[in-house]
Formats: C-alpha cells, structure tokens, sequence
C-alpha cells in the first residue's frame, strides 16, 4: 500500500468497509469504490495495486487502530491489577467492534479467513493483540509459574470466546458485557451466584401429628 495523500487513502476504506459488509468479496470492483470515496480510479490504484491489496489494507488499517488504543490504555495504566487490564482490554475490543459494526460484518465473511491467512501485516497486528493478552495472562499471581503451553491455551481460550461473541451475540450488546465476559474467564462459570431452591418440608412423624 502507498500512502500519498492520507486523507484520500481513509476515505477509500470507509468506502470499502461499506462495500465489502454489503456485497460479497467477488461483487465489489474497484471503480464502485472509487466512485463511493470518490476520488479517481487512477488515484485508487495509487494507493493500493489491486483489490485483494485493498482488502488486507483494511484489515491491518482497523486491527491495528484496535490495538494501538488498547496498548495506549494499557501504557497509560501500567499499575492496574491483571483482572483490571484484562477488563480494559475486553472494554477496548468489544467497545471497538460495537462502533464499527461494518468492521465486524465484513470479518464474518469467508473472504476475511482467506486473505487474513496470508497477509502478514494483518498477522503482524494480530500477534500484537495475542501477546498483549499473553503478558496480562502471566501478570495473574496464579499464572506466575504456568508453562508457555497453558499461556497459550488460555491465549486460545479467550480468544475464540470473544470471537464468538462478537458473531453470535445480537447487538445492541449490555453495556456491562466486558465486565460480565472477564469475569466469566477469570472466575468461571462456577463462581456466579445461583439461586437456592426452597427446601421442601420435612414430612411429619406420625408422633407430631397426634
């Protein structure tokens, strides 16, 4: 990707954003979005060398403003408790998607585990994103001695839980669901507090009932 003119170069992945979560991937040509940011096609292909190039740009593009906000909150607040950090991290990336919800549309497609597969600047952003939550992880004091190997599955662990509920659960989502969602993964589902069942009545002796 070349970036002559920034301002340009934004408005074409708004454009795109808005294609792509419409359209399948094989349905946006290059001169619709064009004409949606209205620049030139000639000034497109300045930018970006063909659709597939246009596509990982906006992944990386979105990814990386992620986690380049999750990593300035975490900068900023570097004597938080580990279940803290984790609860800003969970506030930045499902904060993130609930504003973009095109971002998330368009993540949900086929198309997204193909490129993503291949592009090394959106593997590059998304390393960033599991090694943050891989040091937050080893901040836990009940972590201080886990292998590498039990870091990694619980790096797995969270992650495919968040994904899932950034595809399943309907939105608008509670405004306390990063709250509820660290909670659940530090303290696990066993933790929540349930209701008792009323006790039944003892049955009376027959001694009582005279």
């Amino acid at each position: 990707m070349r970036t002559e003119d920034p301002a340009k170069a934004r408005r074409i992945i708004e454009a795109a954003i808005r294609l792509f979560a419409e359209r399948a991937y094989h349905e946006v040509r290059m001169e619709d979005i064009a004409a949606q940011a209205q620049v030139a096609k000639g000034t497109l292909y300045l930018h970006y060398k063909d659709k597939e190039d246009l596509f990982q740009g906006i992944m990386h593009h979105q990814l990386a403003t992620l986690v380049d906000q999750m990593e300035a909150t975490l900068r900023d607040n570097p004597n938080l408790p580990p279940e803290e950090k984790l609860l800003a991290m969970n506030r930045s990336v499902l904060g993130y998607f609930e504003r973009n919800p095109m971002l998330l549309d368009i993540m949900q497609r086929v198309e997204f585990l193909r490129f993503g597969a291949k592009s090394a600047c959106v593997e590059e952003t998304r390393g960033r994103l599991l090694g943050n939550l891989a040091r937050i992880l080893r901040e836990f004091p009940s972590r201080a001695r886990a292998t590498d190997e039990e870091i990694t599955l619980e790096v797995v662990a969270h992650s495919g839980m968040m994904k899932e509920i950034l595809h399943s659960l309907p939105r608008p989502w509670p405004e306390d669901l990063p709250e509820r969602v660290t909670r659940l993964f530090v303290h696990g589902v066993g933790t929540v507090e349930k209701r008792r069942t009323p006790a039944k009545p003892k049955a009376r002796s027959n001694a009582a009932r005279r």
